[in-house]
This record gives structure tokens, C-alpha cells and sequence, in this order.
């Protein structure tokens, strides 16, 4: 995180931060050496219009290695164009977190739908 030494359009004289707020201190996690708010995954998913609203992240150990798969749905149609949605998702998740995952892409509509706060960030880790 990084301070701005431009000024807030609205006057106000505090000063920001490059990138703004990207989530609450309780929800970031970190993963192979960065901090990574799911906020940031979430942006990026919902970014793409070939890809479904519902996604999932798991975070697991494999070795000493933390792995970090995402999991997402393709709109009906989309399957041809599979390859280039997923260099499209890897590299912007790389330009916005920094990290690489493990793409798994899901029939439309498989993935849990949520009706309340989701729970679509699993760190397992702590439970091996």
C-alpha cells in the first residue's frame, strides 16, 4: 500500500491511498508472501461477461507450497472459447493479486449459490 500525494476531487484534505481500500484487515489472507483480498478475485471474476456470477477459491497446502485453486463458471455457449477466457482470467488475476491459481472451470449453474454472505474463500491450510 502506497499514499497518493494527489488530492480527494471531493476537498476533503486526508490523504489517499493508491488503489483505495481493498477490503477488511479480517478478510485478507495471506498466500505465498501477499496479501490477497478476495475483494480483489471477486473484481476480476465479475469483470469477464463470459464467466458466471458464482466462483470459489481454495487455498491448500501442497507440500510447503501454498495452492491456490478458482474455481468458476462459463456462461452456456462459452465452452469453445474456453482457452482464451482462461488467459484472459489468469492475467488480469495476476496483474490484480500478484499470485497464479489453478483454473477449474464448472457447468453454469453447479457451483453453491449463496443467499446470504457467501463463503466462497476456503483456506484450508490451517485444517491439514
Amino acid at each position: 500500500c502506497e499514499w497518493s500525494p494527489d488530492e480527494c476531487e471531493c476537498g476533503r484534505t486526508f490523504r489517499l491511498l493508491k488503489g483505495g481500500v481493498v477490503g477488511r484487515a479480517d478478510d485478507i489472507t495471506k498466500v505465498k508472501g501477499v496479501l490477497l483480498a478476495p475483494s480483489s478475485i471477486e473484481e476480476v471474476v465479475r469483470s469477464i461477461p463470459e464467466l458466471g456470477d458464482e466462483y470459489e477459491v481454495i487455498v491448500a497446502k501442497k507440500g510447503d507450497i501454498d495452492d491456490i485453486t478458482l474455481k468458476v463458471e462459463l456462461v452456456p455457449g462459452q465452452e469453445n472459447n474456453a482457452d482464451a477466457i482462461k488467459n484472459k482470467l489468469v492475467d488480469q488475476l495476476r496483474v490484480k493479486t500478484g499470485l497464479g491459481y489453478n483454473l477449474e472451470f464448472h457447468q453454469y449453474g453447479s457451483l453453491p449459490r449463496y443467499d446470504v454472505k457467501a463463503k466462497r474463500f476456503k483456506d484450508l491450510r490451517h485444517k491439514e
